[in-house]
């Protein structure tokens, strides 16, 4: 799970950021050039090694049109999102053991959700504007954005395994270890860390931050 920040804003008029925060909403549905703009953020931060490019992260929703979770502001910019990947094991397993990285998944690694199956979830690359950097309602419309795709998955009677992140700063840990209550697994290769929590555990965690934050 990546944590990362971007100023690609181009409006000066303060009226209009607070104004922008009125129009919040959350999405599942994404078009090549929003990809593009989530990318834009991560390349702002991080190498192009560990970044995957627009195109194979459009890939990826045209397997599975589950795997991005976004906020949009009033003007219908992305301005938040994370990646939810349902990988084939296989997959899964040379990430958790640091064989491989974000960047390196294409579109036939990703899994298609069918009802009352079970999957193993990669968490990656949360990435939020700077503008909305420290907001409060930003971060939690994009916690419920998260928890509601997970309430799909089970209503259709889909299981979790196991949800693996990687964070890649302090701030992605802390989403790790403090809101996930995730265990440490161990660094990578490339200057990140591994976290994982079992079905259990992370089923009475989405509950709990339900209950905390009222969603």
């Amino acid at each position: 799970m990546k944590y990362k920040f971007i100023h690609d804003y181009t409006e000066n008029d303060e009226y209009y950021y607070e104004k922008s925060l009125d129009g919040l909403k959350i999405d599942y549905k994404f078009n090549f050039e929003d990809f593009k703009v989530i990318e834009n953020i991560e390349h702002k931060y991080f190498e192009n090694d560990n970044i995957a490019p627009a195109e194979e992260c459009k890939k990826w929703y045209e397997k599975n049109d589950l795997t991005c979770v976004g906020v949009r502001n009033s003007k219908n910019k992305v301005i938040a999102s994370v990646s939810i990947l349902p990988l084939k094991y296989e997959i899964y397993k040379q990430i958790y053991e640091n064989k491989m990285n974000e960047a390196e998944i294409n579109y036939n690694q990703i899994e298609e959700y069918q009802d009352s199956k079970s999957y193993y979830i990669y968490l990656s690359s949360i990435s939020i504007d700077i503008n909305y950097r420290n907001n409060y309602k930003v971060i939690t419309t994009l916690l419920k954005g998260c928890i509601d795709l997970f309430d799909m998955l089970a209503k259709r009677k889909i299981l979790i395994k196991e949800v693996m992140a990687e964070a890649s700063t302090i701030h992605g840990e802390k989403i790790c270890k403090k809101l996930l209550k995730m265990e440490y697994i161990g660094n990578t290769s490339h200057d990140s860390k591994i976290y994982t929590v079992d079905r259990i555990e992370f089923t009475n965690i989405i509950k709990k931050l339900q209950k905390k934050f009222k969603i």
